[in-house]
């Protein structure tokens, strides 16, 4: 008898948070630590925003407060978010079918068809965190957005930016550099962020520079004097961003409450051989203290 293929999963709590997260936390910019990650945000969470200044007094015998205390929270908002997919298992049973039978796959086909969602949405979600405007659907407004319209950015944080090459990236990099004071240059974790095709024209740029005369083997550090470079795929190609730790932020919804996977099978509903495949989450990205960043190639409007 043939094989009947039944495909009626509800993928919620355990399963759910599985296949979210892959496609949630898995994108370069998470992975290579480009932002930091708060989850299980309900909705709202406040950035923390505190400065402190003219705070050291000469001493004295009385009790005498000084020194300004700024408190300005930003706010990180989760926006809700979903796939409703229709796929025809006669497109996929053949190559799920063969992957099986070779061993190298594991799981279901259920699984398969999540996992294929899963990593799309993995792809889409890295280009929203930087580049995202929220009028465009299925997107929030990404950092490159957010900072574009920031009047609170300082003037001297704004590096004009310029079409990057093997035979500039240096220079360019430098400029960022010494964009930052020594405050910023020293805080933890200061680094910065470059997108795909800077990260190419860097490696090329130290292969011809002959790296430890390994010239052209391609392992030339991400490093660029001491600040390390973080690779996120998601950056438009002539931007960078720098920043200690702990100022650009991506916020992930609960997932064990507010996300959802389903697969649903048509076949007992209209006799078709399609599947539904249904995701819904809510994620968003903000900064802290707009003038620990440091931009590169992003015209300001509001400034």
């Amino acid at each position: 008898m043939a094989t009947t293929e039944t495909i009626s999963s509800n993928y919620a709590g355990k399963d759910a948070e599985q296949f979210i997260s892959a496609a949630l936390l898995s994108p370069s910019t998470i992975e290579n630590g480009g932002v930091d990650v708060i989850q299980d945000v309900p909705y709202k969470w406040n950035v923390p925003n505190v400065n402190l200044s003219g705070i050291v007094a000469d001493a004295t015998c009385d009790f005498t407060d000084v020194g300004t205390l700024t408190l300005a929270d930003r706010v990180l908002t989760t926006e809700k978010f979903e796939v409703n997919l229709k796929l025809c298992k006669k497109t996929y049973r053949p190559v799920w079918q063969s992957v099986y039978r070779s061993g190298s796959f594991t799981g279901n086909f259920e699984n398969y068809l999540v996992g294929l969602v899963a990593s799309n949405v993995a792809a889409s979600r890295e280009s929203v965190i930087w580049q995202g405007v929220n009028a465009t659907a299925g997107e929030f407004d990404g950092f490159e957005t957010l900072l574009s319209l920031d009047a609170d950015l300082p003037a001297a944080n704004e590096v004009s930016g310029t079409t990057l090459s093997a035979a500039n990236i240096i220079d360019e990099l430098g400029k960022v550099r010494d964009a930052a004071g020594s405050v910023l240059y020293d805080a933890p974790g200061f680094s910065i962020r470059i997108s795909t095709a800077a990260k190419k024209f860097y490696i090329s740029a130290m292969a011809a520079l002959g790296y430890m005369d390994r010239y052209h083997d391609g392992t030339a550090p991400l490093n660029f004097e001491g600040i390390p470079l973080i690779h996120c795929n998601g950056l438009s190609d002539d931007v960078m961003i720098a920043s200690p730790e702990g100022v650009l932020w991506y916020g992930v919804e609960d997932l064990s409450l507010g996300s959802l996977v389903r697969v649903l099978d048509q076949s007992n509903i209209d006799g078709s051989d399609n599947v539904h495949v249904v995701m819904e989450w809510g994620d968003g990205v903000q900064y802290g203290n707009v003038s620990d960043i440091i931009t590169y190639g992003i015209t300001n409007a509001a400034n």
